[in-house]
């Protein structure tokens, strides 16, 4: 479009500028070309087949998994590596990432990480074909409020286009965004029998006590009850004065919690309620959180083929194409990525609220491999200045299965190293990012052959010590990747 030539220019060289400086250019380009035009994305969005993918946890694993999918069923797919989901960022990946020479247009699809806030404000704009929505916790008080606020702001940015929503039907919030939209929305989820089974094979003799993310129905007030629950408020939940409840899911997932470990790993069975067919699966990425990702980006890919190709009365086999291209998922970038170092290992695992640290803390106290914890906690502005959250987490439950060796770093180092000392540990090492290269050495120097080492940091975090790993320890950057 001749109206986007000079942004679209003006992106390209501050890209490959900053390129040959060593940097990301994952977001500067952008900016660039919104302050020259603030028409820039929808002019860069025009006629493009485009998803996106929202919510507070999930996000990047989600979008690296739809990648991986429809690149496994020939399309070609472009999308915001880095995890940039900020306006400037999807505009960086609009204008300065091209598709290969040759390949036809309709070929070509845009995945696209967004913002929660950023939505509300460019979904108009990108006019998606298909929007998920993973689910909503507390993140980031200081930046979003509170989550009716959070909900708020996406349920907006979805009513400024025509896309066929994939909505969390486990997620109170999330689901209570089908409401007057139920022509064009698509529920998954995890079926109430796995749920109660789930909690059984837990020792869990009653149902889980209620998180207070998402306690109250945002109609009535009324609190919600429930007749299981997976992990924070995600569950079979009822509002017992309106009646709002866990709708209808089209995608669901079952599995035999005390026996569904094969020589895949964990497996599970993919339900399509509207078709009546089942595939049976293996997680692709560890974590238990990470079966509503796959069950996200497994629908959202099946509806993508549905509405890109059409459906006949004699092709009913877009989900088991989306579930077999599955098997072509890998680690997202910071997101469960495991990195050779040697004969060990070192894994990232992302954590950017209490939800996220509490799964991440339950998976690394139930991995085999953990040797060591390395805890790294920021404070700029894209994590959010308050770190009172991570008293929100419950260590104690976890600390005497967690490595016996645990460092802390980052900036709030300091408010770490007191939490782990409250829920009863010691730190072996702390220091400042300026410190955190050593810290990772000392810990692979003690680390045996065939263990790993796990480091849970939050956004800034990541990406800091992911450029010094790449310094120190001779990585690739991720966009060289």
């Amino acid at each position: 479009m001749a109206s986007n030539f000079i942004p679209k220019l003006a992106a390209n060289f501050t890209k490959s500028t900053l390129r040959i400086m060593g940097r990301g250019a994952t977001t500067l380009p952008g900016k660039v070309a919104i302050k020259i035009s603030p028409n820039t994305i929808k002019n860069a969005a025009c006629g493009k087949k485009i998803i996106t993918v929202t919510g507070t946890n999930g996000k990047t694993t989600t979008t690296h998994m739809i990648t991986s999918m429809l690149r496994d069923l020939g399309y070609e797919v472009i999308t915001n590596v880095s995890g940039a989901n900020l306006a400037s960022g999807v505009a960086t990946t609009l204008l300065c990432e091209k598709p290969s020479k040759g390949v036809s247009k309709d070929k070509i699809v845009y995945v696209l990480e967004t913002d929660e806030a950023a939505f509300a404000k460019i979904a108009g704009s990108l006019q998606p074909m298909v929007s998920v929505v993973t689910n909503l916790f507390r993140d980031q008080l200081d930046r979003y409020g509170e989550l009716t606020h959070t909900r708020n702001l996406i349920a907006n940015g979805i009513d400024k286009t025509s896309a066929k929503i994939i909505l969390n039907g486990d997620d109170s919030l999330v689901a209570s965004m089908g409401k007057g939209r139920e022509d064009r929305s698509t529920f998954f989820g995890i079926s109430l029998g796995t749920m109660i089974s789930n909690e059984q094979a837990n020792s869990k003799n009653t149902i889980l006590e209620a998180s207070t993310d998402a306690s109250f129905c945002p109609d009535c007030n009324t609190r919600y009850e429930y007749k299981a629950r997976f992990f924070g408020h995600l569950g079979h939940f009822v509002c017992p004065c309106c009646g709002f409840e866990t709708p209808n899911k089209r995608f669901e997932v079952k599995f035999d919690p005390s026996g569904n470990t094969s020589e895949t790993g964990f497996t599970f069975v993919m339900t399509d309620n509207d078709t009546d067919k089942n595939h049976t699966m293996s997680l692709k990425i560890a974590g238990s959180h990470n079966i509503y990702n796959t069950c996200a980006a497994t629908s959202a890919v099946t509806k993508f083929l549905e509405i890109d190709k059409g459906v006949s009365e004699d092709d009913k086999t877009f989900f088991e194409k989306a579930c077999e291209s599955s098997n072509s998922v890998e680690a997202a970038f910071g997101r469960m990525e495991k990195i050779k170092v040697g004969d060990k290992n070192i894994c990232i695992l992302l954590v950017k609220n209490p939800v996220g640290l509490d799964r991440s803390l339950s998976f690394v106290a139930d991995s085999k491999d953990a040797d060591s914890l390395m805890l790294v906690l920021n404070s700029n502005i894209a994590d959010g200045k308050d770190v009172s959250w991570i008293w929100d987490v419950d260590f104690e439950s976890k600390a005497k299965d967690l490595p016996e060796k645990i460092y802390v770093s980052g900036q709030r180092y300091g408010d770490m190293m007191l939490r782990v000392n409250y829920s009863g540990r010691e730190v072996d090492g702390y220091g400042s990012l300026d410190y955190a290269t050593d810290l990772l050495k000392a810990a692979l120097k003690d680390c045996p052959a065939g263990k790993c080492v796990y480091i849970l940091p939050n956004y800034t975090a990541m990406l800091d010590l992911r450029g010094r790993l790449v310094k120190g320890l001779k990585l690739k950057d991720f966009w060289k990747e």
